[in-house]
């Protein structure tokens, strides 16, 4: 992992919950990339999103590559970015009641 991607990660993960997503959105939008750049990285997470779907009856890794593809297109688009700012924070509710119901 190279220090760049070490350090986008630790950035990431010490943004609260609910904000993670837009947070990183609002950073790419800030650095100057072209229409170009942005239609091919919501391309590419488009197709790997399809891939998942397709893998989620066929062998392979199947959730995994739905939420990569998902994090693609949320760096180019603010409306998935929101939409995985609320599935974040609906997932962690969700485990934490689990987590709860579970050292009863």
């Amino acid at each position: 992992m190279t220090a760049s991607v070490r350090r986008q990660w630790k950035h990431f993960a010490a943004t609260p919950r609910g904000r993670r997503f837009v947070t990183r959105y609002r950073l790419r939008r800030g650095s100057r990339s072209g229409l170009v750049r942005k239609v091919l990285i919501s391309g590419l997470g488009v197709l790997i999103m399809l891939a998942g779907v397709a893998m989620l009856v066929l062998p392979g890794p199947g959730i995994l590559a739905l939420i990569l593809g998902a994090v693609l297109v949320a760096e180019e688009s603010l409306f998935a970015a929101r939409l995985l700012d609320r599935l974040d924070v609906w997932i962690s509710r969700k485990i934490e009641a689990w987590r709860a119901r579970r050292r009863r």
